[in-house]
C-alpha cells in the first residue's frame, strides 16, 4: 500500500483519535492516546494532526512563535520544518506549569536528546530563555475584561493589541 493511500486509510478509521490529538495541548499525552497503534501507524497519525494542533494552537495564543515563523507555517498550511518544531518544543516548555513542572522538563528533554540529538535539543534550549522572556512579557501586557472587551469590538484597538503582541513575540528568534 502506497503511503498516501495509508494515511487517507489511517485518517478515515481514526478521525476521533486525530480530534482528540489536535484538542490535546500537552504533547507528552500524544504517546498515551495513540498507544497500541504500531510506530509507522503513530508517525502518520501524528502527521495528520500536527498541523491541525499548530494551527490551532497558533490562532487561541498559546503557542509562542516569532510572527515570521507564524507567517511562514501559514505558508506551509501548518506543516513545520525543523527549526519550527524547535520553536513548538520551546514554547510548550516554557508554558510548563504546576509542582511538577521540573520534572516534566527535564523528562521531556531527556526524550528530544534521546529521539532527535543533543544539538537538537541545545537548538530547543537556546530559544527558551527568549520565549520565556516574550511570555513574561505579554503577561504583563495582558488587558483587563473591559480593555478586552473593546479590543474585540474595535479594529482599530485590536490592530494595536496584535502589534503590541508581535513586539513581544520579536523577542523569540526565527
Amino acid at each position: 500500500m502506497k503511503y498516501r493511500d495509508t494515511v487517507e486509510k489511517l485518517s478515515r478509521e481514526h478521525p476521533l483519535l486525530i480530534e482528540r490529538l489536535i484538542n490535546t495541548y500537552d504533547l507528552e499525552e500524544w504517546a498515551e492516546i495513540t498507544q497500541g497503534l504500531s510506530k509507522n501507524d503513530k508517525n502518520k497519525i501524528y502527521g495528520l494532526a500536527e498541523p491541525k494542533w499548530i494551527e490551532k494552537n497558533l490562532s487561541n495564543g498559546s503557542l509562542l512563535l516569532h510572527p515570521d515563523a507564524r507567517t511562514e507555517l501559514m505558508s506551509r498550511n501548518f506543516k513545520p520544518l525543523s527549526a519550527h518544531c524547535k520553536m513548538v518544543w520551546a514554547s510548550f516548555l516554557v508554558n510548563l506549569e504546576g509542582e511538577d513542572s521540573k520534572i516534566r522538563f527535564n523528562r521531556i528533554k531527556k526524550k528530544i536528546i534521546k529521539k532527535h540529538s543533543n544539538k537538537w535539543w541545545f537548538d530547543v534550549h537556546k530559544r527558551i530563555k527568549p520565549t520565556y522572556a516574550a511570555k513574561s512579557r505579554l503577561d504583563r501586557q495582558s488587558l483587563g475584561n473591559a480593555a478586552s472587551h473593546a479590543v474585540e469590538n474595535s479594529s482599530y484597538l485590536r490592530n494595536m493589541a496584535q502589534g503590541l503582541c508581535d513586539d513581544a513575540l520579536k523577542m523569540i528568534p526565527k
